[in-house]
């Protein structure tokens, strides 16, 4: 039996508007809402807006620690103190912790330097995680990124 060749085209664009909707759920739940708390980090940093800092920023010692807390209102003043120039986030990479699952934002600096910015899902809100102790003082907030570390 042979089937109209109208019916195999509306199959196929069914299937495509399927795929279509499926994508949008995936990037509005999945993969967007660390790069609007990295957007709103980016924000925050080029108006030194403190309050906002102190409420999107955590602090770990170190990546796969367990022990993420809250910035003290020295290391906002230390992050702000640095002047900041926004870079751009490349991609997106998610990885589990020992205390929570990052997502790992690969950020290029404008000169190009390629760095990491790390969020968290704390409750149903996305954090920027900064280290304790950074590598580099003139960038408080990234991370070192190497393309074969994860």
């Amino acid at each position: 039996m042979k089937h109209p060749k109208r019916l195999s085209l509306l199959f196929i664009i069914g299937i495509l508007a399927a795929g279509s909707t499926a994508l949008g759920v995936y990037y509005y739940f999945v993969y967007e809402p660390p790069l609007a708390a990295a957007e709103a980090f980016m924000t925050a940093m080029e108006k030194k807006d403190t309050e906002t800092l102190k409420e999107l920023v955590m602090v770990t010692p170190d990546r796969d620690s367990t022990a993420i807390r809250s910035i003290m209102p020295a290391e906002v003043t230390r992050l702000v103190s640095q002047p900041f120039h926004r870079g751009r986030v490349l991609t997106q990479d998610r990885r589990n912790g020992a205390s929570a699952n990052y997502d790992f934002l690969v950020y290029r600096e404008p000169d190009g330097s390629i760095y990491a910015l790390h969020t968290v899902q704390m409750g149903l809100e996305y954090k920027i995680v900064i280290p304790e102790r950074p590598r580099d003082p003139k960038l408080p907030h990234l991370w070192d990124y190497n393309w074969t570390d994860y």
